[in-house]
Order: structure tokens, then C-alpha cells, then sequence
């Protein structure tokens, strides 16, 4: 079994599972480049990353503490993203999806 066929075969496994890890390393990404351009608010960079990445930080926010600092909301998505990729794979796990090659 190829790749691409694992792929299509669990589609409803991997199709979650990497919009989940591309918004973890773009929070990532954010995070790195703030500390980068910390003085510059206006960096186009800043400014892209900062776009595609306040959605997901409202939602973090809406669930977590309002003690919590905007600059650490970035490490509380972090723990949040990665939660439900482990929870995505473990619900999965337990209805009895198996993943990699089967006997053929």
C-alpha cells in the first residue's frame, strides 16, 4: 500500500489531522517571528501570520481563563491543538480504525 493510498483510504483521519498541524506550526511561526520583529507591529510577515492565526486564538480565548495573557495564549492554542490531534487519534483508535498497511 502506497502513501497516496493510505492517504485515501483514512481521508477523515489525515485530512483533520493536518489542518491541525499546519495551524500548530503557523502558531509556531507566529510565535518565532514575534520574537524576531517585536518592535516592528508592521512587518507584512508579522502582519500575514497575525491574519491567519487570530481565528484560531479567539477560540483558545473563548475557552481559556481571561487571566491569561494574550502573549501566552499562543503556548495555551499550542496545548489545545495538540490535545485534539492526540484525542482526533485516539477516538479514532477506539472505534477501530487500524492505520498503516493491513495483511493483505
Amino acid at each position: 500500500m502506497s502513501a497516496a493510498d493510505n492517504f485515501l483510504t483514512h481521508w477523515y483521519f489525515h485530512g483533520p489531522n493536518l489542518i491541525l498541524a499546519a495551524a500548530t506550526y503557523t502558531l509556531i511561526g507566529r510565535w518565532i517571528l514575534g520574537l524576531m520583529f517585536r518592535r516592528r507591529a508592521d512587518a507584512t510577515i508579522m502582519l500575514v501570520f497575525a491574519r491567519v492565526t487570530d481565528p484560531i486564538l479567539d477560540a483558545v480565548g473563548a475557552i481559556t481563563p481571561r487571566i491569561v495573557p494574550r502573549g501566552l495564549l499562543v503556548v495555551f492554542a499550542l496545548v489545545w491543538l495538540t490535545a485534539l490531534r492526540m484525542g482526533w487519534f485516539l477516538l479514532l483508535v477506539m472505534m477501530g480504525v487500524r492505520f498503516g498497511t493491513e495483511a493483505s
